[in-house]
């Protein structure tokens, strides 16, 4: 498991945390697995602006990695994330959305130290690890922009 901070420049950050909060269509019924509770997700299409971010992103993994997929998780408060693994060699995940109060919103990771929600973070790690994302207690959504990989 990695983690940058400051991931991107202050003006990119505040830009996607804009963009996604209040320009892409948010769609309810996304679940980690299937007995899971649902969110909202938005599957992210190949596009200019995703492509500089995964070109970003795999220079800071170091890594020549194949993207299966990409999409945003959407949680409002009490939308809990399930323990789940995910498809794919690697998991990175950017936090896009304000900063939350420590404890409150953060990944987890088995066996592993709870993750900090913090606006402009990246974060990557093995994607066979059983993993969530705790629920927000603001009105304003928590948001990531998930790349799944193969290495």
């Amino acid at each position: 498991m990695q983690v940058i901070d400051n991931f991107l420049s202050d003006d990119l950050c505040k830009f996607l945390e804009d963009y996604y909060s209040y320009q892409l269509p948010h769609f309810y019924g996304h679940r980690s697995t299937l007995t899971s509770d649902p969110f909202y997700h938005h599957p992210i299409q190949p596009d200019a602006l995703h492509a500089f971010l995964f070109k970003k992103v795999q220079s800071a993994v170091g890594k020549d990695l194949k993207l299966q997929r990409a999409y945003l998780n959407i949680q409002h408060q009490h939308m809990e994330g399930s323990w789940h693994k995910d498809d794919g060699d690697l998991t990175v995940l950017y936090m896009a959305t304000q900063t939350l109060e420590p404890g409150v919103g953060c990944l987890e990771i088995r066996d592993m130290e709870p993750i900090n929600f913090v606006q402009n973070r990246l974060v990557w790690f093995n994607a066979s690890k059983y993993h969530r994302g705790r629920a927000p207690n603001t009105y304003h959504p928590r948001i990531t922009l998930a790349f799944k990989n193969n290495v």
